[in-house]
């Protein structure tokens, strides 16, 4: 059993969550209800919940600053927004949990688990203290961090530090400029919207690389990438070839 608090300026939606966490998600104890951040930040630090399922658009404070409030924050955060874009993509990059409103019931479902998981192994979050750095950046910056999760933990690499990415049905394999790969179970293009603004190019279907990286191209069929450290031509599809050029100012 986990013990939540629940926050949302709505007290509709709080009472729709309630209903449909009680339903499908037994092992979870909501201890707290709250519909404003100030009354939020009080339960939370008084109450010490596992996780705290947050809608990141309130009135007065959001979301994001009533995280902001809270030292050191230790629990599990699940957001929950009636909206696909404000500060998603930071919440995407740290591989936190979010739901869209209406809720599903399947999403909910398995965002609950993973929250089990996580407390149950009772690791530090620091996937959330990455995400409030990301949001409190103006441009992308190379030294930032994305969270990669695989099946026995979660790696917070430098975006620098990745050479290439290459895709296999629904998975996705992030290999590291310094030999290390980690198996992701996200297909490739979730991460061609995050990365493309720190220098990534989608150069084929399977294959997305960081520019940075790229020592030459071969002029082979429709063209390859050599990439630093690595012995396998990436291939650029004929529809990618221009742009590619283009990019790289060829």
């Amino acid at each position: 059993m986990i013990s939540a608090i629940l926050v949302d300026d709505e007290t509709l939606n709080i009472s729709n969550l309630s209903a449909l966490l009680a339903r499908h998600c037994p092992g979870v104890q909501i201890i707290a209800t709250a519909t404003h951040a100030d009354e939020a930040r009080e339960l939370i630090m008084t109450m010490k919940p596992d996780v705290v399922f947050l809608d990141i658009e309130m009135p007065g404070k959001n979301g994001f600053e009533l995280l902001r409030s809270i030292p050191d924050p230790d629990f599990e955060v699940i957001f929950v927004t009636a909206y696909d874009t404000y500060g998603i993509m930071a919440v995407k990059f740290s591989a936190l949990d979010y739901l869209l409103k209406p809720i599903n019931t399947t999403e909910l479902k398995d965002a609950v688990e993973r929250a089990e998981a996580s407390v149950q192994l009772k690791k530090q979050n620091l996937r959330l203290g990455n995400l409030l750095q990301l949001l409190d950046k103006k441009q992308p910056d190379e030294n930032e961090k994305i969270a990669l999760p695989t099946l026995k933990e979660t790696y917070l690499v430098p975006v620098k530090d990745i050479v290439r990415c290459e895709s296999s049905n629904n998975y996705t394999t992030f290999y590291l400029a310094n030999g290390a790969e980690h198996i992701i179970s996200k297909p490739l293009y979730a991460y061609d919207e995050m990365l493309t603004p720190y220098g990534f190019i989608r150069c084929h279907q399977s294959h997305l690389v960081n520019k940075a990286h790229i020592v030459s191209i071969l002029n082979e069929d429709s063209g390859y990438l050599i990439m630093q450290r690595s012995d396998k031509k990436v291939p650029i599809s004929k529809q990618k070839k221009s742009l590619i050029k283009t990019l790289l100012k060829l």
